[in-house]
């Protein structure tokens, strides 16, 4: 299991939902708070629930020509 996997699998069913909502709405809209440019090509996705703050880093797969990809290896609360 990857670490952002096991970090989702740790949190209440609640967050897990909300993070799942972000995500898709991330796929369908450019929403610049939803992303937060850390360092190089390091990405924080951002989402905040119930007095939470929980990041997934993130990189940017665009090795296909046709989709972009977001790889979120690690998650944490803020």
């Amino acid at each position: 299991m990857a670490e952002a996997e096991e970090f989702l699998s740790r949190l209440d069913a609640k967050a897990v939902s909300k993070v799942l909502y972000k995500i898709d709405l991330a796929e369908q809209t450019n929403n610049s708070e939803l992303f937060k440019k850390l360092q190089y090509d390091i990405w924080e996705f951002r989402i905040k629930f119930s007095g939470l703050q929980i990041r997934l880093l993130a990189f940017w797969d665009k090795s296909d020509k046709e989709d972009t990809h977001v790889i979120a290896p690690h998650g944490l609360r803020k």
